[in-house]
This record gives C-alpha cells, structure tokens and sequence, in this order.
C-alpha cells in the first residue's frame, strides 16, 4: 500500500505576475525529480526569468493560471489551461508536496474552468517517457489518442503522446 504524506492546506487562486518566479522553482524542483530520463538537462533550469514572467502574462482571461498556495502563501502548484481549445496546457507540482493530492486538485479545477468555458473535451501532452505523468492523467480519466508530437528542449528532442479525456 502507498504511504500518502500528510494532507497540509492549500488554496488555490488565479496566477498574479508576483508569482512568476516561484513558478519556475516548482517547475525546476519537478523537472529535476521527474525528468531525469533528460539527464543532466533536468538539473539545469529550462527556463529564463522573463520566460515565466511572459508565461504569467499569456494566461490572463480567457487563459486560466491557477496556483496551489500553501499556508505561507508559498507557491507549491500550479496548472494552466487554454479554454479556447480545451488544451491543459501545463500542470506541475514541487515534489516537496508531491503525494497530497494537490495534482488532483488542480486538474479538477482546470477541468472545471474548461467546462465553464464550455468544452466538452480536454487534451494535453506529455512526454512519453513520464511515467508518473501518464499514470496520473490515466487515473483521471485520460487516454491517448495516437497523435505524437515532438519538443526540443535545449538539443534533446522529446516524443509527447496526447492524452484526450471528455468532461
């Protein structure tokens, strides 16, 4: 049986451009924990400051940037959607917190704010060799659809499998 970490309080709000930083340390903190098939590339940040600022400011409405903060008002989640074409368009969680259901509870939230958007279907991508990943979007109902596409990431080229789910 899987231990399950202690629930702690978190609360989810809409991504404000203070965030940006922080949202790029859970990002990092996840990437080096779940993407080691990228070698020493999951080491490194990915990422420049002003890319995550940019990122903040491409998901005001009608995009949806939601955060998990702790009680310290800390960063420790975050999940964006694309209501536009129903597209979950990223969804990370620092591994500090990684066990609590804090995914879940983002996804149902990013699912709701598709459905308020009226979408009946969401998709997403995610890389093929990403295990937890898939095992987590399977568990909620995701399944491939057989498109692949691929990203680069700093020379090193990733197969991304998209994951369908109706709402």
């Amino acid at each position: 049986m899987k231990e399950t970490k202690p629930s702690a309080p978190v609360a989810l709000r809409a991504a404000v451009p203070a965030d940006a930083t922080a949202i790029g340390m859970v990002f990092d903190a996840a990437v080096s924990v779940a993407w080691t098939y990228l070698g020493d590339l999951a080491a490194e940040p990915m990422f420049m400051p002003h890319e995550w600022d940019q990122l903040v400011a491409d998901h005001t409405p009608p995009n949806v940037l939601l955060v998990a903060v702790d009680a310290a008002h800390g960063v420790v989640a975050y999940t964006a959607v694309h209501p536009w074409d129903g597209e979950m368009f990223l969804l990370f969680v620092h591994p500090a917190h990684a066990g609590r259901g804090i995914g879940r509870t983002l996804l149902a939230a990013a699912h709701n704010a598709l459905r308020a958007a009226g979408c009946q279907e969401a998709f997403l991508f995610t890389h093929e060799q990403n295990t937890r990943a898939l095992a987590v979007y399977a568990a909620a109902g995701y399944r491939p659809d057989g498109s692949i596409r691929s990203s680069d990431f700093r020379g090193t080229t990733i197969r991304e499998l998209r994951l369908v789910k109706s709402l």
